[in-house]
């Protein structure tokens, strides 16, 4: 097969699933997009073809685009359409909430967000940033300063549509997201990390653990939390 790399772009990990297509899924199993041939093809075991797939690199070979991933032992390159569409789940590692105080809980979503963007940022001036924000505004958007100076760009998805905030996941960038109601807690900052046709995933400072939530009680929730959201 001739090899046409023309990109081949390292990547924030991510989760994929494969489409429910006739046939057989299969993958090429090399580690590198070099000389690869058809010979290079194997069958994706059952056992797996409904499991997550992560994702470490992004290329473009053999006239299509392909991920990387891993599972298990196995290591290859998936096309990118066998890839759904319609379910996305980031490799953020959740954070706990050193405390139960608001500070700790925000402190704890916005570093979910800055490392995902592998930002270098000490935890005490984290801290220091999130105290002057607090001091100044309760706004999202008014953490620019801060985001800006650690991932160079912020976006403001405030009041946007679903389709839009699943954009920004494909991008495969987490958006911080202001609730209400949550945790039974009046007011909180989680981390969308995902979603699929029905949940959508999210970090949770309070729990420190991966969560899911249908759109409708998300939406309830946000709404709550007067719409607002950021990412970078």
């Amino acid at each position: 097969m001739e090899k046409t790399t023309i990109a081949n772009e390292k990547t924030n990990r991510f989760f994929v699933r494969l489409r429910r297509i006739p046939g057989e899924h299969w993958y090429l199993a090399t580690n590198t997009e070099k000389n690869v041939t058809l010979d290079d093809r194997v069958k994706v075991p059952d056992d797996i073809k409904a499991q997550d797939f992560l994702i470490d690199q992004i290329s473009f070979f053999n006239k299509q685009i392909w991920y990387h991933f891993t599972r298990d032992d196995l290591v290859g390159w998936l096309p990118k359409r066998n890839i759904r569409k319609t379910f996305r789940r980031l490799a953020v590692q959740p954070i706990k909430q050193a405390t139960q105080s608001d500070i700790d809980n925000e402190c704890a979503a916005v570093k979910m967000l800055l490392m995902s963007a592998n930002a270098a940022i000490t935890d005490d001036a984290l801290k220091a940033a999130v105290e002057k924000w607090r001091q100044q505004s309760d706004n999202l958007i008014d953490l620019s300063e801060l985001i800006i100076s650690q991932t160079h760009s912020i976006r403001d998805l405030s009041r946007v549509n679903f389709r839009q905030l699943n954009k920004q996941l494909l991008r495969r960038r987490p958006v911080v997201i202001k609730v209400a109601g949550l945790d039974n807690l009046k007011s909180s900052l989680i981390v969308l990390t995902g979603f699929n046709r029905k949940l959508y995933y999210y970090n949770d400072p309070w729990t420190g653990r991966l969560e899911s939530i249908s759109q409708n009680h998300l939406r309830k929730h946000w709404k709550r939390g007067n719409l607002e959201a950021i990412s970078y």
